[in-house]
């Protein structure tokens, strides 16, 4: 047994094997149709399999090994099969009886609130007028408003909110005014939730009295424990933008700064073998306490149980891998909760640390330095890039755009946030002596206002940013097999690895070719979804002229959660002078269609002496001639877009049903696109 065990790597890793197999559960109860009738016959028939090669000679467990670990593999992909259906539940409930699961939490308009309702969630909007001192996380409310299905009204590419909430078990949202719910009673909160609220609220009470600055203090909060409330959504896309989201986004970095921290308090107990338990139980007590204070995110949980590995098999004097440690991690997690495996934190966190153990020593050693701040700096700058190698395809595949400076910006960022964490730590110890606090909140303000300004100036630099990157998922699995091939290559000098690498990277290359083949022929207008705002693109070829309101233009946030995911998906980023599609006021003309745009600045023409319009934008409140429109173009279609009241646009919906007009409300059923 010895002797396989190191002859063949692959032994090593029991918890890869096993992890691996219930992944593919995972998948087939996803994405495949398998019969409760097969499920039940492989898994008995592997049970059996299993245990008449364990009770079988010595010498013949030996010799049929294989099927042992195939009967083993088989159990745990039945087991992830039967997991995802479970998980997922075959009727979703509606009750008028909810419990709050958090305070409300206050938005530009409202109260956002999720509330437990059966075996799923619910998302609770509270009007701006109620009173919130009343509802509190475990008040249970009854419900006097018919809670209705959660409606994705996207933008081309853009984020598909409905899908989101259904990976978290929100099916359903209502809007509340003080007249639509009575409050029921107020659950007491367990042990551990009351612990969890007091510290939360003590770590917002501290950073509120001792920094000054409201963005600073938000990232101090998100930095500490994951609080985005306050978060500052431009100053969030500038630390998107130079790819260190991860630092005001609670991650394992996190963790594994309040690990390193937690072993060097700990390290005068290690010597002694009696208190080692006492030492190792307090490090864990310390770790899942952060993690569940920070929310307990899915990268925050990949550390935290990693760790608990790590420290449970240094109790135990056992040997351990760190690829088995890993794998372990995520075989817990997704026991836990299956639908991690779809989660992008889940995703990116995994990569990053997979990608550190694979390159970053390859990569530190590919370069020699002699001086010790150079050598430090270099080992920086390798976790760095080898964490990127492997979340690059799912970078690109998520979030079409590339920082280009995420090297420098890592280098600078990662430290002083590591410096700025443990002086936020320090600050939550010493803030009853105020003597102590006062200085000390004035210099993490400091801090921290220095790292905002350094990570907005830098991605406010031209060449910050690669954007509109659009790959389907056989381009980012190919890259994943390019960088594993390469990595192979660079291990066993193996021409036949570097010539793989180089097709897969061809038919990823191809691929796109042919897509951009594709859309050049393409001539269409897209109005967008923006709320209070007029935004439409009109897509000639690879690409755009943009109409609209200029605001948008110069306003980051509402590009790319609006407009830029569509020319993304429709390969349309460069800006263009339409060729084929003239734009002469009101109107926009293309060989087969005329479109007209009507608005506050462009009112409606005398339709008399108009010869023929296909479609009518309504843009604005002003008035709509719709016996007119009638009268001329019945079969024109009327498009409302998103910078008309909602209100407005439900009275013309009616004056066009009487009229028998065609219409589309931009606001209720999401951008609309029209092929020109």
């Amino acid at each position: 047994m010895a002797k396989i065990y190191t002859s063949q790597s692959w032994w090593q890793f029991p918890m890869i094997r096993i992890t691996l197999a219930l992944i593919t559960g995972l998948l087939l109860g996803k994405y495949v149709v398998v019969p409760y009738g097969l499920i039940g016959t492989v898994f008995i028939s592997s049970s059996l399999l299993w245990l008449l090669n364990r009770r079988g000679r010595l010498f013949v467990f030996f010799k049929r090994r294989w099927m042992t670990g195939l009967s083993v593999q088989l159990l745990f992909i039945c087991a992830g099969i039967m997991l995802y259906k479970q998980n997922i539940p075959a009727a979703i409930p509606i009750s008028n009886k909810v419990v709050l699961l958090e305070k409300p939490v206050k938005k530009a308009n409202s109260y956002q609130a999720l509330a437990a309702m059966h075996q799923t969630k619910l998302l609770i909007y509270f009007n701006a007028q109620t009173l919130m001192d009343s509802l509190d996380e475990s008040v249970e409310i009854q419900l006097l408003k018919k809670p209705v299905t959660i409606e994705s009204v996207t933008n081309p590419g853009g984020f598909n909110f409905k899908q989101y909430a259904a990976s978290q078990q929100i099916f359903h949202q209502v809007y509340l005014t003080k007249k639509d719910y009575r409050i029921i009673s107020q659950y007491p909160l367990s042990i551990t939730g009351s612990l969890l609220q007091k510290a939360k609220d003590y770590v917002l009470k501290t950073l509120h009295q001792y920094i000054s600055n409201n963005r600073e203090r938000s990232v101090a909060e998100a930095l500490l424990i994951g609080y985005k409330a306050h978060l500052d959504k431009t100053l969030m896309n500038a630390y998107s933008n130079t790819g260190v989201i991860h630092i005001i986004a609670i991650s394992g970095l996190h963790l594994g700064m309040i690990y390193s921290l937690l072993l060097l308090l700990f390290k005068p107990i290690a010597r002694f073998r009696q208190l080692r338990v006492i030492r190792t139980f307090c490090i864990l007590v310390f770790l899942w306490g952060f993690a569940l204070l920070t929310g307990a995110g899915a990268s925050v949980l990949r550390a935290a149980v990693m760790f608990s590995f790590l420290l449970l098999g240094e109790q135990q004097n056992r040997p351990h891998h760190q690829l088995n440690s890993l794998a372990g991690s995520g075989f817990c997690m997704l026991i836990f909760k299956p639908v991690f495996l779809w989660d992008i934190g889940f995703q990116l966190s995994y990569a990053a640390v997979l990608g550190i153990l694979f390159f970053a020593r390859p990569i530190e050693k590919s370069l020699y330095l002699k001086n010790k701040f150079l050598q430090v700096s270099w080992q920086m700058c390798s976790i760095t890039l080898a964490a990127q190698i492997l979340t690059l395809p799912l970078l690109l595949y998520y979030f079409h755009s590339f920082p280009n400076l995420f090297l420098i910006a890592n280098w600078i960022a990662v430290p002083v946030s590591g410096l700025i964490l443990y002086l936020l730590i320090g600050l939550l110890l010493v803030a009853p002596f105020s003597f102590i606090a006062v200085p000390l909140g004035l210099c993490i303000n400091w801090l921290l206002l220095q790292l905002n300004q350094l990570i907005e100036k830098t991605a406010s630099l031209p060449f910050a940013l690669t954007e509109y990157i659009q790959i389907n998922i056989w381009q980012m699995l190919l890259i994943f097999v390019c960088l594993i091939l390469l990595y192979q290559w660079l291990l066993h000098k193996n021409k036949i690895f570097f010539l793989m690498a180089a097709a897969s990277l061809l038919i990823t290359l191809g691929i796109h070719m042919i897509d951009c083949l594709h859309y050049s022929h393409q001539k269409k207008i897209i109005i967008y979804h923006t709320p209070k705002h007029s935004a439409m693109d009109i897509m000639e070829g690879l690409g755009h002229q943009f109409i609209g309101d200029s605001s948008i233009v110069f306003n980051p946030v509402l590009m790319n959660q609006a407009v830029k995911p569509g020319r993304t998906l429709y390969r349309t980023g460069k800006s263009i002078q339409p060729v084929s599609v003239a734009l002469r006021k009101p109107f926009i003309i293309s060989s087969n269609k005329v479109v007209l745009v009507t608005g506050p600045q462009l009112p409606f023409p005398d339709l008399a002496t108009v010869p023929n319009v296909d479609l009518i934008i309504i843009t604005g409140s002003s008035p709509i001639p719709m016996d007119a429109i009638a009268k001329y173009f019945p079969a024109s279609l009327l498009v409302f877009d998103s910078s008309t009241p909602l209100w407005k646009i439900q009275k013309w919906k009616k004056e066009a049903e009487r009229l028998h007009l065609r219409h589309y409300s931009v606001p209720e059923k999401g951008a609309f696109e029209y092929n020109l």
